[in-house]
């Protein structure tokens, strides 16, 4: 007779033999099935991913000591309540670490993201600065919901994670740098410390800063991985260059810049990014000009946004303008200026030239 899984929780998933040999690979009989019963159950996605980790982990004796050593004096008063309400056919079946480890999986289900502590060297794609510098467990934290999944750091950062991506991150930085890994997209908000530069590796770059904010988009899927500054300054290497210790082929980023490197051919791209915003430090500035002189009004614009914008003396010499701006974006602010003055603009790498506007033939 088949088994109904229709009811099952994670730990049911997880001690269920068929279940294990498809973790593992291996023939379990039925070949197929847990593909199938995914596409055909899409509710129990999430219990069925919690399970998995929970296999994986649960696999080998010295991860689970030390995951129970790990767990036990944070879980301990919930699996005794677990325990209480157990049939004794139940706890014969887990010990008190297992259980622990399901309580943790499963409460992190509920909130559609999963956090695993994991030993140093389960996983090869770790960049080995990561490995070095963190002597602690190191946890992944991966979202799987439609809502963006905020993660606060030891040290006082916080990243704001995206759908479908993960970050791996020690649960206490060490002495030296402060180092992440990035697979998809994420915002950080890095507090500062001159002395302990944040580092996150996303595919082959390696982002550096000492306290900003900024944007990553890196999955594994992307053709590029693109680096996109809030506020602050930011350098970008790529990885290669970083390891070896020639990181002198990297990008340096500022508010409103953004750097694209193409994976395939090892290249960075540096660009505005498609809608500059007021730099925090300048969002009193109000764009109300009245018979100003045009020079002032572009290094009005230029101060707001941190956008260096580059012009002849000549084409505004002797000119004023009168207009009201609120709250257009920057490039609606230039449309309306270089519109009212006879001019044009284009946008060349990071700048912003301002040009006469040309005149059709006669």
């Amino acid at each position: 007779m088949s088994r109904d899984y229709s009811k099952y929780e994670i730990e049911d998933f997880a001690f269920d033999e068929s279940f294990q040999k498809w973790v593992f690979g291996e023939n379990s009989g039925q070949p197929g099935f847990w593909e199938d019963y995914i596409s055909e159950n899409p509710h129990q996605t999430d219990k069925i991913l919690a399970a998995r980790l929970l296999v994986q982990e649960l696999s080998s004796d010295e991860n689970a000591s030390e995951l129970y050593a790990d767990l036990k004096e944070s879980v301990w008063e919930e699996i005794q309540d677990r325990v209480a309400t157990k049939k004794v056919t139940f706890w014969n079946r887990l010990s008190a670490w297992k259980i622990a480890a399901s309580i943790l999986l499963a409460s992190a289900v509920m909130i559609g993201s999963y956090r695993l502590a994991t030993t140093l060297g389960t996983r090869d794609t770790l960049p080995k600065a990561l490995a070095a510098q963190s002597k602690d467990r190191l946890f992944e934290e991966v979202n799987r919901t439609d809502n963006v999944l905020k993660i606060n750091l030891d040290d006082g950062s916080t990243v704001s994670l995206s759908k479908n991506s993960r970050l791996i991150y020690p649960k206490k930085f060490g002495p030296g740098e402060r180092i992440v890994q990035l697979k998809g997209e994420a915002f950080f908000e890095v507090a500062r410390d001159a002395n302990h530069p944040f580092l996150i590796y996303a595919n082959e770059t390696v982002t550096k800063v000492l306290g900003t904010s900024f944007r990553i988009r890196a999955f594994q899927t992307d053709p590029s991985v693109v680096v996109s500054v809030t506020t602050g300054k930011v350098s970008v290497f790529a990885q290669k260059d970083m390891e070896q210790n020639a990181a002198t082929g990297g990008v340096v980023l500022t508010a409103n810049q953004q750097a694209e490197f193409t994976r395939s051919q090892q290249h960075f791209t540096k660009s505005l990014v498609e809608n500059p915003i007021v730099l925090a430090g300048e969002r009193d500035i109000q764009f109300d000009f009245n018979d100003t002189p045009l020079n002032q009004v572009f290094d009005l614009l230029q101060a707001a946004y941190g956008v260096e914008i580059i012009y002849n003396p000549e084409l505004v010499e002797n000119r004023t303008l009168r207009v009201n701006l609120g709250n257009e974006s920057l490039y609606e602010k230039l449309n309306v200026v270089c519109n009212t003055m006879g001019m044009s603009y284009q946008v060349v790498d990071t700048k912003i030239i301002i040009e006469t506007k040309n005149k059709p033939d006669s």
